[in-house]
Formats: structure tokens, sequence, C-alpha cells
């Protein structure tokens, strides 16, 4: 699993305490590492109760290292229930890269 996060500066230190638990801290606002599927939920459930709206962060995961999968989470403008999941297959093509 990878995951970024673009958050205003005063709140990073909250995401980066989270992200450390379950990751390596690769830089800045990049985490990597290999994670079990109950880990991933817990760790999604937690960034979720932290996120605000204009917060985003981007998840990559892969089954393997031929199956990527992109996802974007976004928090809806009142702020309120789980974010959004934004699937990004811009990877996918011949043009594009991450």
């Amino acid at each position: 699993m990878l995951v970024t996060y673009d958050v205003p500066a005063k709140r990073t230190g909250l995401f980066r305490k989270v992200l450390r638990r379950y990751l390596n801290h690769e830089q800045f606002s990049v985490f990597t590492g290999d994670i079990t599927e109950a880990d991933a939920v817990r760790l999604r459930r937690d960034l979720s109760e932290m996120m605000i709206p204009d917060d985003r962060l981007t998840e990559i995961t892969a089954v393997n290292r031929r199956n990527v999968r992109v996802t974007h989470l976004v928090k809806t403008d009142s702020g309120k229930g789980e974010p959004a999941r934004l699937d990004d297959d811009r990877h996918k093509s011949d043009y594009c890269v991450l």
C-alpha cells in the first residue's frame, strides 16, 4: 500500500502519527508498506475520522506487482460520513505515469 496526503500544514502531524502506526514513512507525506486487509480497514477508518472537507488522501494498493489500484479519498463538503472513494485508472494508459 502507498498512501499520500495533502492537508493544511497545521494538520500534517495528525496524519503522520496515524500513518506511521501502519506504514513506513518514506518522505514528507508519502507512506508505504505491506499491510493486511484488516489493518488496511483500520487505517482507512482512522483516517476517515480525522478528515475534513478539502483534505485529500491518495491510496494505491496492489494484490501483486501486476495489479495496481489507485483510489483518491475525498470528504464531502459537509464533512460528515465516510469519504468518497474515487478510482483513478490514468496509470493504465500508455501516456500517463504516476
